[in-house]
């Protein structure tokens, strides 16, 4: 048998107020009131600033949202003009979020003020909803926020009962009480918007019970979808799902050590101990870690960082330990360590599927630690793949991380020629070159003397116009005496064989 539905509702009534007085011993029974920005001057504030919230003794007092600072003064001249406060604001609704998450992961954050929780799934909780409100409303008091509390079937009918709440309301135990609830609450409940409030004024409709006795049908053709929608809240609520909030997730653990590390295989005990408990928690998020930065603080206030990808995601805490271990292998260090910061970054797991005959590296993992082994040896930098730049000046390449993913190589237009491959030579070679009439007659490389019976060119290549050198290249396609075809180039003074085609 399903468990019954059961929601419940933590709202902060006046909630910018409640945010703006927090940690100045005011109370929501004072003369206060919170203006809707911030200014800096009074001057600016008495010609711009509006009333946004009151206290209930200024409410009684005749002040009320939209009036001018001088009009609320004039009705009181002791009223205390505050400004919202948006960072207190922030930090009121993240304390209304953490008192939902101590009793359950499902909840949203439905309004600045307002949180909806869902307990169908928690046991044992329908006994004990009266404890559990008191338990929410004493959180939040010692956090000087005062919160009403309401349970319902459903998640609407639960926020309207937090608002007449005191401090906690539970709809379903009497009946009838959902009806008395409706037909008492004022339309301003709903938080319509400023058009349809005017309206439903002009029809009369002062209260949710009012509201809910329109024929449903004439309220649709008439108030549209938002009409509809507040109808139906004001008729008892309507089943939805809420919009969960989703804690963002920090993989990230730092430690200070109590004596400082100078030797590989306490650090690698503590970055085993920092590895596992991250792996943990990605295996509960059904997470993998595509990357992990390293980060080390030594004695003399340097700090050593880096990133290391790994080859193919994983939360093996074995793997990523190795890759570190690599890594820390060809560090050296001027100072000891005093503290050690560890950060994952989490993807989800690549599903996928080879083809038949589609081979991939049999350990991606074992593959990366060459790498890094290989770049410990020729330094960093010097180890990858080949990439070339969008530059026609002969070598214009850079070096790629093989790990990193590889951009797609543009394909030759349908119909472009393509003539002989060009082998170069590395490094090119330096030749002297016989000029007949401007062209190249012979050449001679290492005391051979060889003739040109074809040449074609020149081609003038240059670029870089914008350093003080820029480089510049004439190039020429010869065919020499010994049957070979050369691409033969001129730099400035010096001629050089670039390489041979074929």
């Amino acid at each position: 048998m399903a468990p019954a539905p059961l929601y419940a509702a933590v709202w902060l009534p006046r909630f910018h107020l409640q945010a703006a007085i927090r940690g100045l011993g005011l109370s929501l029974m004072a003369e206060v009131v919170v203006l809707d920005g911030s200014f800096a001057t009074a001057l600016e504030a008495e010609r711009k600033g509006r009333v946004l919230q009151v206290s209930a003794t200024a409410e009684r007092l005749g002040i009320s949202s939209g009036m001018t600072p001088s009009q609320a003064q004039a009705r009181c001249p002791k009223l205390r003009l505050l400004h919202r406060l948006a960072s207190e604001e922030t930090q009121a609704q993240q304390d209304l979020l953490q008192a939902a998450l101590q009793w359950t992961p499902d909840y949203e954050s439905t309004a600045p003020g307002l949180c909806l929780l869902e307990f169908t799934r928690v046991r044992g909780l329908w006994r004990q909803r009266e404890a559990c409100g008191q338990q929410l409303y004493e959180w939040l008091a010692r956090r000087d926020l005062e919160a009403r509390i309401g349970f319902a079937a459903n998640p609407d009918l639960a926020g309207l009962a937090a608002q007449v709440a005191q401090p906690v309301l539970i709809i379903g135990e009497e009946p009838g009480a959902e009806e008395q609830l409706l037909r008492d609450l004022p339309i301003s409940a709903l938080s319509p918007g400023a058009g349809l409030a005017e309206l439903l004024r002009l029809w009369g409709v002062r209260t949710l019970g009012q509201f809910a006795r329109l024929p449903r049908a004439e309220v649709a053709r008439r108030l549209g979808s938002e009409g509809l929608l507040l109808r139906d809240i004001a008729a008892g609520g309507r089943d939805r799902l809420l919009r969960r909030v989703c804690p963002a997730t920090d993989y990230r653990e730092e430690m200070e050590l109590e004596h400082p590390v100078e030797s590989l295989d306490p650090l690698l005990f503590i970055l085993r101990q920092m590895l596992e408990s991250q792996c943990l928690r990605l295996a509960g998020d059904w997470l993998v870690a595509s990357a992990l930065a390293l980060e080390l603080r030594f004695q003399d206030q340097t700090c050593h960082q880096r990133t290391l990808r790994v080859a193919e995601p994983t939360r093996d805490a074995g793997l990523l330990l190795r890759l570190i271990h690599t890594h820390l292998e060809s560090l050296t260090t001027a100072a000891p360590i005093i503290a050690v910061a560890l950060e994952l970054t989490p993807t989800r797991p690549a599903q996928q599927q080879t083809a038949l005959f589609e081979r991939s590296l049999r350990d991606p993992n074992r593959f990366a630690e060459t790498l890094a082994q290989l770049e410990a040896l020729v330094g960093q930098g010097h180890v990858g793949r080949a990439r070339l730049l969008p530059s026609r000046r002969p070598n214009a390449f850079t070096l790629m991380n093989f790990l990193a993913p590889a951009a797609p190589e543009a394909l030759p237009d349908e119909g472009q020629a393509c003539g002989l491959p060009l082998r170069c030579f590395r490094p090119p070679r330096q030749v002297n070159v016989l000029l007949t009439h401007g062209q190249p007659s012979a050449l001679q490389s290492s005391g051979q003397t060889l003739f040109i019976t074809q040449a074609r060119g020149p081609w003038l290549l240059s670029g870089d116009w914008w350093n003080p050198v820029p480089w510049q290249r004439e190039i020429w396609e010869i065919a020499a005496s010994d049957g070979v075809l050369y691409q033969l180039a001129k730099e400035g003074a010096r001629w050089v064989l670039d390489g041979a085609f074929g």
